[in-house]
Protein backbone atom coordinates (compact mmCIF):
# COMPACT_ATOMS: atom_id res chain seq x y z
CA UNK A 1 0.00 0.00 0.00
CA UNK A 2 2.93 2.67 0.97
CA UNK A 3 4.98 1.63 -2.32
CA UNK A 4 1.06 2.33 -4.23
CA UNK A 5 0.81 5.80 -2.25
CA UNK A 6 4.47 6.36 -3.57
CA UNK A 7 3.88 5.56 -6.88
CA UNK A 8 0.99 7.91 -7.33
CA UNK A 9 2.51 11.11 -5.50
CA UNK A 10 5.30 10.10 -7.98
CA UNK A 11 2.33 10.51 -10.64
CA UNK A 12 1.07 13.72 -9.26
CA UNK A 13 4.45 15.37 -8.93
CA UNK A 14 4.71 14.77 -12.89
CA UNK A 15 1.43 15.08 -13.92
CA UNK A 16 1.11 18.59 -12.33
CA UNK A 17 4.12 19.92 -13.74
CA UNK A 18 3.93 17.91 -17.45
CA UNK A 19 6.24 15.78 -18.96
CA UNK A 20 7.95 15.91 -22.55
CA UNK A 21 8.20 12.84 -24.34
CA UNK A 22 10.91 11.23 -26.53
CA UNK A 23 9.03 12.58 -29.60
CA UNK A 24 8.30 16.31 -28.32
CA UNK A 25 4.86 15.21 -27.72
CA UNK A 26 3.78 16.49 -24.42
CA UNK A 27 1.31 15.37 -21.84
CA UNK A 28 -0.95 18.23 -20.41
CA UNK A 29 -1.26 19.13 -17.12
CA UNK A 30 -4.09 18.36 -14.82
CA UNK A 31 -5.29 20.11 -11.54
CA UNK A 32 -5.40 18.96 -8.40
CA UNK A 33 -9.06 18.24 -8.41
CA UNK A 34 -8.83 16.31 -11.77
CA UNK A 35 -6.17 14.09 -10.39
CA UNK A 36 -7.90 13.57 -7.29
CA UNK A 37 -10.94 11.92 -9.27
CA UNK A 38 -8.51 9.87 -11.63
CA UNK A 39 -7.17 8.48 -8.51
CA UNK A 40 -10.34 7.51 -6.90
CA UNK A 41 -11.25 5.81 -10.39
CA UNK A 42 -7.77 3.71 -9.83
CA UNK A 43 -8.88 3.27 -6.20
CA UNK A 44 -12.64 2.93 -5.83
CA UNK A 45 -12.42 2.04 -2.60
CA UNK A 46 -10.72 5.44 -1.59
CA UNK A 47 -14.60 6.94 -2.15
CA UNK A 48 -17.11 5.00 -0.27
CA UNK A 49 -20.37 6.75 0.86
CA UNK A 50 -22.70 5.63 3.25
CA UNK A 51 -25.71 7.04 3.49
CA UNK A 52 -28.66 5.82 6.37
CA UNK A 53 -32.28 7.41 4.93
CA UNK A 54 -33.79 7.12 8.65
CA UNK A 55 -36.97 9.23 7.10
CA UNK A 56 -37.39 6.01 4.88
CA UNK A 57 -37.01 3.62 7.28
CA UNK A 58 -39.21 5.70 9.91
CA UNK A 59 -41.96 5.35 7.26
CA UNK A 60 -41.52 1.76 6.31
CA UNK A 61 -42.24 0.82 10.19
CA UNK A 62 -45.31 3.16 10.33
CA UNK A 63 -46.41 1.30 6.99
CA UNK A 64 -46.04 -1.91 8.56
CA UNK A 65 -47.39 -1.13 11.70
CA UNK A 66 -50.75 0.19 10.37
CA UNK A 67 -50.98 -3.20 8.53
CA UNK A 68 -50.31 -5.71 11.14
CA UNK A 69 -52.16 -3.92 13.94
CA UNK A 70 -55.16 -4.39 13.13
CA UNK A 71 -54.73 -7.81 13.56
CA UNK A 72 -54.00 -7.81 16.66
CA UNK A 73 -57.28 -8.23 19.07
CA UNK A 74 -58.23 -8.11 22.83
CA UNK A 75 -59.56 -11.54 24.31
CA UNK A 76 -61.78 -11.51 26.96
CA UNK A 77 -61.64 -15.18 29.10
CA UNK A 78 -64.44 -14.79 31.97
CA UNK A 79 -65.38 -17.33 35.17
CA UNK A 80 -69.51 -17.32 35.47
CA UNK A 81 -71.12 -18.26 38.04
CA UNK A 82 -74.87 -18.49 36.45
CA UNK A 83 -75.03 -15.21 34.79
CA UNK A 84 -72.62 -13.14 36.82
CA UNK A 85 -68.59 -12.37 35.97
CA UNK A 86 -66.84 -13.97 39.22
CA UNK A 87 -63.01 -13.86 37.73
CA UNK A 88 -61.43 -14.15 34.53
CA UNK A 89 -58.69 -11.80 32.89
CA UNK A 90 -57.72 -10.25 29.58
CA UNK A 91 -55.17 -10.96 27.03
CA UNK A 92 -54.58 -10.68 23.46
CA UNK A 93 -54.91 -12.73 20.06
CA UNK A 94 -53.41 -12.43 17.06
CA UNK A 95 -55.87 -13.06 13.84
CA UNK A 96 -53.84 -15.41 11.20
CA UNK A 97 -56.37 -16.97 9.01
CA UNK A 98 -59.76 -15.99 7.33
CA UNK A 99 -62.42 -18.57 5.85
CA UNK A 100 -65.39 -16.55 4.23
CA UNK A 101 -66.62 -14.59 7.21
CA UNK A 102 -64.69 -16.44 9.99
CA UNK A 103 -61.68 -15.33 11.45
CA UNK A 104 -59.02 -18.17 13.36
CA UNK A 105 -57.21 -16.12 16.17
CA UNK A 106 -53.98 -17.94 18.38
CA UNK A 107 -53.61 -16.53 21.72
CA UNK A 108 -52.17 -18.46 25.06
CA UNK A 109 -53.37 -21.57 26.43
CA UNK A 110 -52.83 -19.61 29.99
CA UNK A 111 -55.28 -16.57 28.60
CA UNK A 112 -58.25 -18.98 28.16
CA UNK A 113 -57.64 -21.01 31.23
CA UNK A 114 -57.41 -21.58 34.79
CA UNK A 115 -55.52 -23.21 37.92
CA UNK A 116 -57.82 -25.54 39.67
CA UNK A 117 -56.70 -26.04 43.31
CA UNK A 118 -57.60 -28.48 46.20
CA UNK A 119 -58.54 -27.48 49.87
CA UNK A 120 -55.04 -26.41 50.57
CA UNK A 121 -54.17 -24.38 47.43
CA UNK A 122 -52.30 -26.88 45.69
CA UNK A 123 -52.90 -26.60 42.30
CA UNK A 124 -54.21 -30.07 40.49
CA UNK A 125 -55.07 -28.93 37.27
CA UNK A 126 -55.92 -26.89 34.35
CA UNK A 127 -59.30 -25.97 33.31
CA UNK A 128 -61.13 -24.03 30.35
CA UNK A 129 -62.78 -21.23 31.50
CA UNK A 130 -66.20 -20.08 30.72
CA UNK A 131 -67.06 -17.87 28.68
CA UNK A 132 -64.88 -16.02 25.98
CA UNK A 133 -64.91 -12.34 23.82
CA UNK A 134 -62.91 -10.55 20.98
CA UNK A 135 -62.62 -7.11 21.74
CA UNK A 136 -61.34 -4.63 18.90
CA UNK A 137 -60.78 -0.73 18.20
CA UNK A 138 -62.54 0.99 16.02
CA UNK A 139 -62.14 5.15 15.53
CA UNK A 140 -60.77 4.80 19.02
CA UNK A 141 -63.81 2.77 20.36
CA UNK A 142 -64.39 -0.41 21.66
CA UNK A 143 -66.19 -2.96 20.82
CA UNK A 144 -67.07 -6.85 21.58
CA UNK A 145 -67.97 -9.65 19.73
CA UNK A 146 -69.79 -12.41 21.85
CA UNK A 147 -70.06 -15.50 19.45
CA UNK A 148 -66.58 -17.25 20.14
CA UNK A 149 -65.56 -20.88 19.71
CA UNK A 150 -62.44 -22.33 21.36
CA UNK A 151 -60.74 -24.91 18.86
CA UNK A 152 -58.52 -26.45 21.23
CA UNK A 153 -55.48 -25.69 23.44
CA UNK A 154 -52.24 -26.97 24.22
CA UNK A 155 -50.40 -26.21 27.71
CA UNK A 156 -47.11 -27.97 26.92
CA UNK A 157 -46.84 -24.72 24.17
CA UNK A 158 -49.34 -22.67 25.61
CA UNK A 159 -51.22 -22.08 22.46
CA UNK A 160 -54.93 -22.31 21.78
CA UNK A 161 -57.06 -21.56 18.80
CA UNK A 162 -60.24 -19.48 18.88
CA UNK A 163 -62.71 -18.40 16.10
CA UNK A 164 -65.40 -15.85 15.50
CA UNK A 165 -67.36 -14.08 12.45
CA UNK A 166 -67.74 -10.83 11.76
CA UNK A 167 -68.32 -8.42 9.27
CA UNK A 168 -65.57 -6.36 10.25
CA UNK A 169 -62.03 -6.19 8.32
CA UNK A 170 -59.18 -7.40 10.43
CA UNK A 171 -55.59 -8.02 9.15
CA UNK A 172 -54.90 -11.92 8.68
CA UNK A 173 -50.95 -11.62 9.91
CA UNK A 174 -48.64 -14.01 7.87
CA UNK A 175 -46.27 -16.47 9.03
CA UNK A 176 -42.46 -15.68 9.12
CA UNK A 177 -39.73 -18.13 8.92
CA UNK A 178 -38.84 -18.33 12.81
CA UNK A 179 -35.55 -20.49 11.57
CA UNK A 180 -34.52 -17.63 9.68
CA UNK A 181 -34.49 -14.77 12.56
CA UNK A 182 -30.84 -14.13 13.61
CA UNK A 183 -29.56 -12.46 17.33
CA UNK A 184 -29.81 -8.38 16.59
CA UNK A 185 -32.64 -8.08 14.53
CA UNK A 186 -35.66 -5.87 15.14
CA UNK A 187 -38.62 -6.94 16.83
CA UNK A 188 -41.53 -5.10 17.67
CA UNK A 189 -44.55 -6.55 20.35
CA UNK A 190 -48.24 -5.53 19.56
CA UNK A 191 -50.79 -6.37 22.42
CA UNK A 192 -53.03 -5.23 25.27
CA UNK A 193 -51.00 -4.66 28.29
CA UNK A 194 -52.89 -3.79 32.25
CA UNK A 195 -56.23 -4.25 29.91
CA UNK A 196 -57.89 -2.41 27.31
CA UNK A 197 -56.95 0.98 27.84
CA UNK A 198 -54.18 0.56 26.39
CA UNK A 199 -55.17 -1.07 23.49
CA UNK A 200 -52.99 -2.15 21.17
CA UNK A 201 -49.26 -1.02 22.34
CA UNK A 202 -46.57 -1.14 20.11
CA UNK A 203 -43.07 -1.93 21.82
CA UNK A 204 -39.97 -2.68 19.95
CA UNK A 205 -36.63 -4.47 20.32
CA UNK A 206 -34.01 -7.21 19.51
CA UNK A 207 -33.74 -10.88 19.42
CA UNK A 208 -31.52 -12.42 21.91
CA UNK A 209 -31.59 -15.76 21.74
CA UNK A 210 -33.49 -18.19 19.08
CA UNK A 211 -33.88 -21.62 20.84
CA UNK A 212 -34.14 -20.71 24.86
CA UNK A 213 -35.37 -23.97 26.92
CA UNK A 214 -38.07 -23.25 29.68
CA UNK A 215 -39.62 -25.52 31.65
CA UNK A 216 -42.55 -24.60 33.91
CA UNK A 217 -45.52 -27.21 35.00
CA UNK A 218 -47.35 -28.05 32.03
CA UNK A 219 -45.21 -25.86 29.68
CA UNK A 220 -42.15 -27.56 27.96
CA UNK A 221 -40.95 -25.86 24.96
CA UNK A 222 -38.22 -23.68 23.26
CA UNK A 223 -38.68 -20.17 22.95
CA UNK A 224 -37.43 -16.88 21.31
CA UNK A 225 -35.86 -14.42 23.68
CA UNK A 226 -36.10 -10.38 22.63
CA UNK A 227 -36.64 -7.46 24.87
CA UNK A 228 -39.00 -5.46 23.43
CA UNK A 229 -41.38 -4.78 26.63
CA UNK A 230 -44.43 -6.85 27.17
CA UNK A 231 -46.74 -6.79 30.59
CA UNK A 232 -49.77 -8.85 32.06
CA UNK A 233 -52.02 -8.71 28.87
CA UNK A 234 -49.05 -8.86 26.48
CA UNK A 235 -49.48 -12.22 26.43
CA UNK A 236 -50.79 -14.25 23.07
CA UNK A 237 -50.20 -11.06 20.83
CA UNK A 238 -47.66 -10.76 18.17
CA UNK A 239 -44.02 -10.75 17.77
CA UNK A 240 -43.71 -9.31 14.30
CA UNK A 241 -40.57 -8.58 12.43
CA UNK A 242 -39.55 -5.34 10.70
CA UNK A 243 -42.00 -6.95 7.43
CA UNK A 244 -44.61 -7.52 9.84
CA UNK A 245 -44.31 -11.07 9.58
CA UNK A 246 -45.38 -12.85 12.80
CA UNK A 247 -42.48 -14.60 13.57
CA UNK A 248 -44.13 -15.40 17.66
CA UNK A 249 -46.73 -15.33 19.82
CA UNK A 250 -45.51 -13.29 23.13
CA UNK A 251 -45.93 -15.66 26.29
CA UNK A 252 -44.15 -14.89 29.28
CA UNK A 253 -40.90 -12.76 30.41
CA UNK A 254 -38.91 -12.67 33.71
CA UNK A 255 -40.41 -11.01 36.50
CA UNK A 256 -37.61 -9.87 38.72
CA UNK A 257 -36.56 -7.19 41.10
CA UNK A 258 -33.20 -7.49 39.32
CA UNK A 259 -34.05 -8.68 36.06
CA UNK A 260 -34.95 -6.04 33.04
CA UNK A 261 -35.99 -6.45 29.47
CA UNK A 262 -35.92 -10.25 29.24
CA UNK A 263 -39.23 -11.60 27.69
CA UNK A 264 -39.69 -15.06 25.28
CA UNK A 265 -42.31 -15.90 22.31
CA UNK A 266 -43.38 -19.05 21.11
CA UNK A 267 -41.87 -19.26 17.73
CA UNK A 268 -43.97 -19.52 14.68
CA UNK A 269 -42.86 -22.30 13.29
CA UNK A 270 -44.17 -24.12 16.41
CA UNK A 271 -47.11 -22.35 16.40
CA UNK A 272 -48.04 -23.53 12.86
CA UNK A 273 -47.34 -26.76 13.51
CA UNK A 274 -49.68 -26.57 16.58
CA UNK A 275 -52.85 -24.47 15.00
CA UNK A 276 -52.89 -26.87 12.14
CA UNK A 277 -53.03 -30.03 14.56
CA UNK A 278 -55.81 -28.09 16.82
CA UNK A 279 -57.76 -26.88 13.84
CA UNK A 280 -57.30 -30.55 12.73
CA UNK A 281 -59.22 -32.40 15.81
CA UNK A 282 -58.63 -29.59 18.74
CA UNK A 283 -55.76 -31.48 20.21
CA UNK A 284 -51.87 -32.06 19.94
CA UNK A 285 -50.47 -35.15 19.45
CA UNK A 286 -46.17 -34.84 19.83
CA UNK A 287 -43.75 -36.38 17.74
CA UNK A 288 -41.47 -38.73 19.58
CA UNK A 289 -38.20 -39.42 18.78
CA UNK A 290 -37.10 -41.48 21.66
CA UNK A 291 -33.78 -40.07 23.52
CA UNK A 292 -33.00 -39.03 26.74
CA UNK A 293 -29.84 -36.70 27.07
CA UNK A 294 -28.41 -33.06 28.90
CA UNK A 295 -30.03 -30.40 27.79
CA UNK A 296 -26.89 -28.28 28.49
CA UNK A 297 -24.08 -30.57 29.20
CA UNK A 298 -22.03 -32.59 26.15
CA UNK A 299 -20.87 -35.26 27.47
CA UNK A 300 -19.50 -37.14 24.78
CA UNK A 301 -16.01 -34.77 24.50
CA UNK A 302 -17.03 -32.80 21.08
CA UNK A 303 -18.11 -29.04 21.83
CA UNK A 304 -21.52 -29.36 19.81
CA UNK A 305 -24.47 -31.41 19.23
CA UNK A 306 -26.92 -33.53 21.31
CA UNK A 307 -24.84 -36.24 23.16
CA UNK A 308 -26.54 -39.43 23.12
CA UNK A 309 -25.30 -41.54 26.63
CA UNK A 310 -26.33 -44.43 28.81
CA UNK A 311 -26.87 -43.54 32.23
CA UNK A 312 -27.20 -46.21 35.24
CA UNK A 313 -30.36 -45.51 35.42
CA UNK A 314 -32.05 -45.13 31.87
CA UNK A 315 -30.41 -45.80 28.61
CA UNK A 316 -30.04 -43.21 26.08
CA UNK A 317 -32.15 -44.75 23.37
CA UNK A 318 -36.11 -45.74 24.00
CA UNK A 319 -36.52 -49.29 22.56
CA UNK A 320 -38.30 -49.11 19.54
CA UNK A 321 -38.83 -45.24 19.31
CA UNK A 322 -37.53 -43.91 15.71
CA UNK A 323 -33.98 -43.23 17.72
CA UNK A 324 -33.60 -46.57 18.13
CA UNK A 325 -35.42 -47.31 14.54
CA UNK A 326 -32.30 -45.57 12.96
CA UNK A 327 -30.47 -47.50 14.54
CA UNK A 328 -28.69 -44.76 16.88
CA UNK A 329 -26.49 -45.55 19.52
CA UNK A 330 -24.88 -44.55 23.38
CA UNK A 331 -21.87 -42.83 22.65
CA UNK A 332 -23.38 -41.06 18.70
CA UNK A 333 -23.87 -37.24 18.72
CA UNK A 334 -26.65 -35.93 16.84
CA UNK A 335 -25.60 -33.13 14.86
CA UNK A 336 -28.19 -32.98 12.07
CA UNK A 337 -31.77 -32.96 11.41
CA UNK A 338 -34.53 -33.29 8.77
CA UNK A 339 -37.58 -34.45 7.23
CA UNK A 340 -37.21 -36.43 4.40
CA UNK A 341 -39.06 -33.41 1.86
CA UNK A 342 -36.01 -31.36 3.01
CA UNK A 343 -32.95 -31.33 0.40
CA UNK A 344 -30.84 -29.55 3.69
CA UNK A 345 -30.41 -30.99 7.11
CA UNK A 346 -31.26 -28.56 10.18
CA UNK A 347 -28.00 -27.94 12.32
CA UNK A 348 -27.98 -29.34 15.56
CA UNK A 349 -25.55 -27.31 18.10
CA UNK A 350 -27.37 -28.15 21.33
CA UNK A 351 -30.46 -29.99 22.95
CA UNK A 352 -32.96 -26.88 22.01
CA UNK A 353 -32.05 -26.54 18.28
CA UNK A 354 -33.05 -30.92 18.49
CA UNK A 355 -36.21 -29.98 20.26
CA UNK A 356 -37.39 -27.14 18.20
CA UNK A 357 -37.00 -29.43 14.99
CA UNK A 358 -38.54 -32.06 16.55
CA UNK A 359 -41.83 -29.99 17.54
CA UNK A 360 -42.37 -28.36 13.74
CA UNK A 361 -42.65 -31.93 12.82
CA UNK A 362 -45.98 -34.21 12.87
CA UNK A 363 -46.47 -37.79 14.20
CA UNK A 364 -46.03 -39.48 11.41
CA UNK A 365 -43.30 -37.52 9.66
CA UNK A 366 -40.46 -39.50 7.88
CA UNK A 367 -36.98 -37.95 9.25
CA UNK A 368 -33.39 -38.43 8.83
CA UNK A 369 -30.66 -37.97 11.07
CA UNK A 370 -27.20 -37.04 10.84
CA UNK A 371 -24.99 -37.86 14.05
CA UNK A 372 -20.47 -38.55 14.47
CA UNK A 373 -19.82 -41.56 15.48
CA UNK A 374 -16.69 -42.61 16.45
CA UNK A 375 -15.13 -39.57 14.99
CA UNK A 376 -16.98 -39.82 11.74
CA UNK A 377 -20.03 -38.11 10.26
CA UNK A 378 -22.88 -41.19 9.12
CA UNK A 379 -26.81 -40.45 7.94
CA UNK A 380 -29.10 -42.42 9.83
CA UNK A 381 -31.80 -44.62 7.66
CA UNK A 382 -35.02 -43.26 6.76
CA UNK A 383 -37.44 -43.60 10.38
CA UNK A 384 -41.03 -42.69 10.80
CA UNK A 385 -41.78 -40.31 14.18
CA UNK A 386 -44.15 -42.34 16.81
CA UNK A 387 -46.41 -40.77 19.13
CA UNK A 388 -45.15 -38.99 22.63
CA UNK A 389 -45.90 -41.49 25.60
CA UNK A 390 -47.62 -38.76 27.57
CA UNK A 391 -49.92 -38.20 24.24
Amino acid sequence: MKKLLLTLTLIISIFLSGCTLQNDETIDSYTKDELMDLIEEMIPEANVSTTYDMSSFQDAIVEMVAQTRNGVLGVVAQELSGSTVIGGGTGSGVVYKKVGDVYYLVTNAHVITEDVTDTLGQVTGTELLDNFVITYEKNNLLFNINEVTVVGYDLTTDLAVLTFTSDEYFSVIEFGDSYAIEPGQFVFAIGNPLGFNYYGTLTMGVISGTSRYLQDGDFDATLLQHDAAISPGNSGGALVDINGKLIGINNMKIVDADVTGIGFAIPSNTVQRIVEDLEDDGVVTRPFLGIVTSAQVNQCGIDYGVCLLDSESQPAIYPNGAADNAELQSGDVIIGFKKIDQEEYFDVFNFNDLKEAILNCKVGDQIQIKYIRDNEIKESNIVTLGVHPDD
